[in-house]
């Protein structure tokens, strides 16, 4: 086996391999083909087929960003002052002004990287070679570079990583705070497991594969300019981040504040995939969007609500779990209006009973993330003359919606925002060969 030589690069931790390969694309090449969740060499679907053995050569770590150098970066890009780090004593006496935590910030920033320490010993363990980059130096270049990319953080650090992949790399995540996160895109979730254990099960090949579908995003008609926001690039909390001009076309992208965003300048207007789901609606909470939707095959029709969501399987234990959830207290004011009625239910309702029914209820919200539907909910529709009823949630393979709105924009997995004002209009679909490549631990 060749030795390992090890190179520092400013924002990139890289250790080089000799004679390694990349080889990611046979993948690819056998799943582009996908329907409906089969593949062609097979009659048996592609979520239980056995793990083939996998040896990852290059591999790009998407490290989360510690709340200290989050802090850092903002600091210094609103005051333009340059601190030496962390550590820098002006630094430090911003924080304290603010009424920070110094000593657990710091506690959560080691802890991190602990966690990437331990990713890259181990992959030093196999002779594997990796880099190591944040949201701002991920590119798609390192993911046509790699065959494997580990997200080191939470949910957030997964969708980041997972929105630059396109050619059937698998992802895999690494939940970096088990008690802060919830990590339901990791590998172990909320389990305190060492992280080099972890990647060791995984590159045993002591997993199954899994195939996460994604919704493709294709704005068929951009915003005119002259319609958006001017003020949609204010609302994230990061000073750094700075709107990116879309090339080619009048419309502009604007970043959202998230725990994990990406930075993509100078891009077209191209099809984006979602993991998770696009939200459509005005940007100020108290505006009604007013837009039409198509489903599926059904007619064009005019509505006003405070938005839609429209998500995957993957994500629908999130956004959509709790717009359509029933609580006890809805279920129970429901039930006294029925005694009310006289309509009578032959057994006592107790708390226990009522708990039972909605987890029952809520349980039928959440649906396999290999699924090929899309589930589009209607958040606070508007029924009246002028607006007739519909349904406000329900399953789709494709939906259209023109915009009516004056300061909208199209949310992607909470981070990437695409302006979506009156003339605007975009088309949602799935595509097999769209699926984001992961796997479950055995």
């Amino acid at each position: 086996m060749s030795a390992a030589k090890t190179q520092t690069i400013p924002g990139l931790h890289m250790t080089r391999l000799n004679n390694s390969t990349n080889d990611s694309s046979s993948w690819l090449n056998d799943s582009v083909a996908m329907e409906n969740g089969y593949s062609d060499k097979s009659n048996r679907r592609l979520k239980d087929h056995p793990a083939a053995p996998f040896k990852p050569t290059k591999v790009v770590i998407v490290s989360k960003s510690s709340m200290l150098e989050y802090e850092l970066a903002r600091l210094h890009s609103r005051t333009k002052k340059h601190y030496s780090g962390i550590d820098d004593k002006r630094f430090v006496s911003e924080l304290i002004k603010r009424h920070a935590n110094i000593e657990e910030l710091k506690r959560r920033h080691a802890q991190q990287a602990d966690y990437i320490k331990s990713i890259c010993d181990e992959l030093d363990n196999h002779n594997i070679e990796y880099k190591v980059v944040n949201r701002h130096n991920y590119t798609t270049e390192l993911v046509h570079w790699s065959d494997l990319v580990i997200s080191a953080g939470g949910d957030g650090t997964f969708l980041t990583a997972a929105k630059k992949v396109r050619n059937g790399v698998p992802v895999i995540g690494i939940n970096t705070d088990p008690i802060g996160s919830e990590g339901h895109l990791c590998l172990t979730g909320k389990a305190r497991r060492p992280a080099g254990e972890v990647l060791r099960q995984f590159l045993n090949n002591e997993f199954r594969w899994a195939y996460r579908q994604r919704i493709r995003v294709n704005v068929v008609k951009p915003s005119d300019s002259t319609l958006a926001s001017p003020s949609a690039s204010s609302s994230s909390s990061s000073a750094d981040e700075e709107p990116e001009t879309v090339r080619n076309g009048p419309a502009k992208e604007f970043k959202f504040s998230s725990d994990d965003e990406y930075s993509d300048a100078d891009v077209n207007i191209e099809p984006r995939l979602a993991l998770n789901e696009v939200f459509m609606g005005e940007s100020h909470a108290a505006r009604v969007s007013y837009y039409d939707v198509q489903i599926d095959d059904g007619p064009l029709m005019k509505q006003k609500s405070s938005g839609m969501t429209v998500c995957t399987g993957t994500g629908s234990t999130s956004w959509h779990y709790n717009i359509n959830r029933l609580t006890e207290q809805n279920l129970k004011e429901v039930l006294d209006v029925m005694n009310r009625m006289s309509i009578n239910i032959d057994r006592e309702m107790d708390d226990n009973i009522l708990e039972e029914i909605c987890r029952r209820y809520n349980d039928q919200l959440v649906f396999e993330p290999e699924a090929q539907k899309m589930a589009f909910s209607i958040r606070d529709p508007v029924f009246n003359a002028t607006f007739p009823k519909t349904a406000s949630r329900g399953f789709a393979t494709r939906i259209r919606l023109k915009s009516r709105c004056t300061h909208a924009h199209l949310i992607l997995d909470g981070s990437t925002s695409i302006p979506f004002n009156r003339g605007a209009e975009v088309i949602l679909e799935m595509y097999p060969e769209d699926a984001l490549r992961t796997v479950h631990l055995t």
